[in-house]
């Protein structure tokens, strides 16, 4: 299901900080700023739906300056009721192709990028607590998206968050439960994330190195080179 700018509600609770936000930031650089969390499902799907903060992020090198500046706005946590927090770009994690879905609009000389209530939702089902399940009903009752079998084939592009944690990983939750649980409260059958999500996840990945030419590369060499030689 594609969502698109138009649905951008600006005059949620969230689109009015964000605005706030904008109006203050200088012009330059041109930032890419990259909202997650609860906040676009109160932009793209329901105004009316809590969100404590804002999730957002940019790259590295602007991090310290953004947080910096939030903080002289009076925008951050312990400064507002809805507050922006800033977050480092591995603090979301999701299906691997999740950019390609991202509401993506120019506003006040910054790029925004939203993400895709079902990378949401997939970021959600890590942690998985009762107000993460009402998130997912949300979406559903709202636009009758994701389907069962639809959210099947976008976890198969999450298998890595199936994967067994490093020692050192405290934040994470248990993806093949919450997996189980969610299917329970939402289409009220057991699953095995392992035969339903894991396995075909694999067997896809495993048919595209199958169907990998090695002699790919330096055929496009060969084509660039022909071209050079033409012009």
């Amino acid at each position: 299901m594609e969502f698109e700018v138009a649905q951008i509600d600006w005059q949620s609770n969230a689109g009015r900080l964000l605005d706030r936000f904008l109006a203050a930031l200088p012009v330059q650089p041109c930032l890419e700023i990259t909202i997650f969390g609860s906040a676009p499902l109160q932009l793209l799907v329901d105004g009316a739906f809590l969100s404590a903060d804002v999730d957002l992020f940019v790259s590295e090198e602007f991090l310290p300056v953004l947080e910096q500046f939030i903080r002289d706005q009076g925008l951050g946590q312990g400064q507002t009721d809805l507050y922006i927090q800033v977050s480092h770009p591995i603090a979301f994690r999701s299906t691997i192709d999740w950019p390609l879905r991202a509401v993506q609009v120019e506003r006040a000389g910054h790029i925004l990028r939203f993400v895709h209530p079902w990378d949401v939702l997939v970021s959600k089902l890590q942690r998985l607590e009762e107000k993460d399940i009402d998130a997912f009903r949300l979406v559903i009752q709202k636009t009758g998206h994701p389907t069962e079998a639809e959210f099947l084939l976008h976890l198969q592009k999450a298998v890595d968050l199936y994967r067994p944690r490093f020692d050192e990983e405290t934040q994470r939750g248990d993806m093949l439960l919450n997996t189980q649980i969610l299917w329970n409260e939402l289409w009220k059958r057991p699953i095995d994330p392992r035969v339903e999500i894991i396995r075909p996840s694999l067997l896809k990945t495993a048919a595209a190195h199958a169907n990998y030419d090695p002699t790919l590369k330096a055929k496009l060499g060969a084509i660039g080179g022909n071209r050079a030689d033409s012009i």
